[in-house]
This record gives structure tokens, C-alpha cells and sequence, in this order.
């Protein structure tokens, strides 16, 4: 695992995207699972303007790490967030984007075909971020590190994590997620994290200097060399080494 202390949030993003942009540059296919939320905002602001600066992903297949389960234009899901996002404000869409079906009355067909459509997709990048639980996608304490794509429960910290970023009450708040599992997140070519903010450094300190366990999920990609991460000077701020 490759770790990069960088100065503040938007030097993380910016990082981030010279990553992706790698990746996309260097494959003629390439294929990218984005994650939501307030962490990468930042990187999806530099892949606006880069892609409207004519970087190509003509030929592009994107995927995403998550769905909420709920109506399919509620203000939280993931569908919306790529809407707003991505795809409404760029001049170039992608070849392919998969998204995951938060709306299906059938959670297991559901997952099945989103599998099938993994398996036929090798990934070359896999962005995650990090919850203030150690939790990575939908991936809560006590997750098994040999995890598959799964519909999980949502911790309250994770709840309350959600009904902050996005405004909304407890009761409109999603209680369920469709996501990957760590085995499908580190069959990915790379891993990137990204890791901001002094709410995170709890997390940051378990996940760098605590033992290796599903009750901190995270602990999940220590080991493993494709993995990068990036993490600010708030996020470090607990770590002792």
C-alpha cells in the first residue's frame, strides 16, 4: 500500500484527479467505479473541467461503489449525485455507465446482474473514501474481508453521516445500500482512498496504526499493493509514527 500525505482538501483532490486522469489517459478502454459523498466533490470539480478541457472518455465504461436503497431521484442517491455531478455538466459522455438499481423490487437479481456486468468490466481504477467508522462503500463493522456484493444495513453513524451531507430529516434518511464488497473493490487494477478532514482521524489512526480486523473495515486494503492513499494533514493529525 502506498500512502500520500498531502496539505488540505483540495490538494487531495487535485492529487486524486491527476490519478484518474492517468488512468484514463494510459487505457484505450478504461474503466472506472466511482464512489459519492463529500469527499470526492473536489475530484469530480477537477474531472468537469478536465474532461470539458477535452480530456476523452469517449471510450470510457464507469461503475459506482454504491447505491442507496430508495426512490431512484431522491436527493441522496448515487444516481443523482452522478447526474449533478457529472453527466449534466459535461460536453462528452462516456461510452457505457452502470448504475446500480436502488428502485429494484428484486435485490438479489439486482446484485447478480450488477456482478455480471463487473466480471465483464475489469476495472482500473476503484475511488472509495472513508467513513467516520472505518467503513468502506457499505462495508460496516463486522463485514467479512472476503465480502461480495451484498445489500447492507446502514450503521446510525452512517445514517447520521448522510442526513448531514445531504439536508435531510432521519425519517427520509436510507436505512439500506446496495455495495461492493471487498472482494470485487480489490479486484480493481487500483485502489485509490481518499481521506480528508479531521472528523476522519479516529478512523485514519485505527486504519494505519491499529490492528488489521473487520471491525475496522478499511483494515480490509492494508495490505495490499494496489492500493494508494491520499490523506490531509487534518485526517493525519492523530497518527503517532
Amino acid at each position: 500500500m502506498q500512502t500520500i500525505f498531502v496539505k488540505d482538501y483540495d490538494e487531495m483532490s487535485k492529487k486524486a484527479f491527476e490519478v484518474l486522469k492517468e488512468v484514463i489517459e494510459e487505457n484505450k478502454e478504461p474503466v472506472i467505479s466511482l464512489n459519492t459523498g463529500g469527499t470526492p466533490r473536489g475530484l469530480f470539480k477537477y474531472l468537469v473541467e478536465g474532461i470539458n478541457d477535452g480530456l476523452d472518455i469517449s471510450n470510457a465504461t464507469i461503475f459506482n461503489l454504491d447505491e442507496y436503497v430508495g426512490p431512484k431521484n431522491a436527493v441522496y442517491t448515487v444516481r443523482t449525485y452522478m447526474y449533478e455531478n457529472l453527466f449534466n455538466l459535461i460536453q462528452n459522455q462516456p461510452k457505457q455507465a452502470y448504475l446500480i438499481d436502488g428502485e429494484t423490487e428484486n435485490p438479489d437479481q439486482e446484485i447478480e446482474r450488477y456482478k455480471e456486468l463487473l466480471s465483464q468490466n475489469k476495472r482500473d481504477i476503484q475511488i472509495l473514501g472513508l467513513g467516520t467508522n472505518g467503513h468502506i462503500g457499505a462495508n460496516e463493522p463486522g463485514t467479512p474481508f472476503d465480502s461480495t456484493m451484498f445489500l447492507a444495513q446502514h450503521e446510525e453513524s452512517t445514517i447520521q453521516s448522510t442526513m448531514k451531507e445531504y439536508g435531510i430529516t432521519r425519517e427520509e434518511a436510507p436505512t439500506e445500500m446496495f455495495t461492493l464488497g471487498f472482494s470485487e473493490i480489490l479486484d480493481s487494477e487500483k485502489v485509490l482512498l481518499l481521506v480528508s478532514g479531521e472528523h476522519k482521524a479516529e478512523a485514519v489512526q485505527a486504519f494505519l496504526e491499529g490492528e488489521i480486523t473487520p471491525e475496522c473495515p478499511v483494515t480490509a486494503l492494508r495490505n495490499h499493493d494496489n492500493v494508494s492513499v491520499i490523506i490531509d494533514e487534518a485526517a493525519a493529525s492523530l497518527l503517532k509514527k
